[in-house]
């Protein structure tokens, strides 16, 4: 009789000891895991290392209020948050039935002809130049609504370049008769203006 008790109080003691061994090994698991999260949270801070640092600074421009980055063009460092919703608009009304990818093309042609020399020199002047873009001519964009698909191609743009900095032309159904057909994208043909003087 003793013996058996001794043997269940050995075996609850085992048992007891597993479970605590348990326990502490999820605890310094969990602080591992924490530590982990706080090394990312670092690194993406630029907190961890002073390279760390470096780097991320020179990877991100800096905050200029009512100012947008734009990233990946030698001609265009930011535009402001209304030639961003400008554009946005602009997108909506030209290619909100096309699917993402066009869409995201769209606001990249509004983005290279601001760094052609052929074109004006601002979002708002491109958008707004006389026969560039029949939604505005027609009204469609100062109807257009700040729709959050069409502001994310006009992120994505902004973020990366998507085409060559030459296509600057887009038309629904067939290319322009001018330029350098590109590609095609839904129902929309983008040209290229290389071959005309550039």
């Amino acid at each position: 009789m003793v013996a058996v008790v001794v043997l269940l109080l050995t075996a609850v003691a085992s048992r007891d000891d597993g479970r605590q061994q348990g326990e502490a090994h999820e605890r310094i698991k969990s602080i591992e895991m924490m530590s982990s999260r706080t090394r990312i949270a670092e690194t993406l801070t630029g907190v961890a290392v002073p390279e760390q640092e470096k780097e991320f600074e020179e990877w991100v421009k800096p905050h200029i209020e009512g100012m947008v980055p734009v990233y990946g063009r030698a001609g265009i460092d930011y535009i402001s948050l209304d030639d961003f919703e400008l554009m946005g608009k602009t997108v909506f009304a030209e290619a909100k039935t096309e699917e993402f990818e066009g869409q995201v093309a769209v606001a990249e042609v509004i983005l290279n002809r601001v760094e052609s020399e052929n074109f004006p020199d601002t979002v708002e002047e491109v958008i707004k130049q006389d026969g560039a873009f029949s939604s505005w001519g027609n009204g469609s964009v100062e109807a257009a609504p700040l729709d959050d698909e069409c502001l994310e191609a006009v992120q994505d743009a902004v973020n990366e370049r998507f085409f060559p900095d030459s296509v600057v032309y887009f038309r629904e159904g067939y290319f322009h008769s001018f330029g350098t057909p590109y590609t095609v994208i839904g129902h929309h043909y983008f040209s290229s203006e290389e071959g005309e003087g550039r």
